[in-house]
């Protein structure tokens, strides 16, 4: 038996990869229920889980909140600080690389329908998928994950 916290990490990467894949799923013109408003709100939360993933501790969770701003910065730091195996993953500096994460905010669910088109929404989640899948990977390479994981 995994402990705890091991359960939390995976439980945090599993929504990872849902959001991700559900947000896609929400912008495939070839699916009835297409809603781009709601892919941009899940999309957001992907690379979220998945930071929150690489953490040996849920207890910085709260302060870490859901977007990149400046207050999650410097909960990140700390909790960096003191954990040892999270320096090693891609964390930091996401305002900088990743500019439409950074302006994205969980309030966008509470927007009119409408109010997100492809233009806001694409690339969005080519961020989201990017992070998302190099932490992944990441957790992966470093047997992080176990071998009966489910990825889809």
């Amino acid at each position: 038996m995994l402990p705890r916290a091991m359960d939390a990490h995976l439980g945090l990467l599993s929504a990872a990869l849902r959001h991700v894949r559900d947000a896609e799923h929400l912008t495939d013109p070839s699916h009835p229920g297409v809603s781009l408003d709601q892919a941009y709100h899940l999309a957001g939360f992907g690379p979220e889980c998945a930071r929150k993933a690489t953490l040996s501790s849920r207890i910085y969770d709260k302060a870490i909140g859901h977007g990149v701003g400046r207050a999650s910065d410097v909960a990140l730091d700390v909790a960096l600080a003191l954990d040892a195996h999270a320096h090693r993953y891609d964390l930091v500096d996401w305002r900088g690389r990743y500019p439409t994460l950074a302006a994205w905010t969980e309030q966008a669910r509470y927007e009119g329908t409408g109010t997100y088109g492809a233009v806001a929404v694409e690339p969005l989640l080519e961020e989201a998928h990017q992070i998302v899948g190099r932490i992944a990977f990441a957790l992966w390479a470093d047997g992080r994950v176990r071998e009966e994981f489910e990825w889809r």
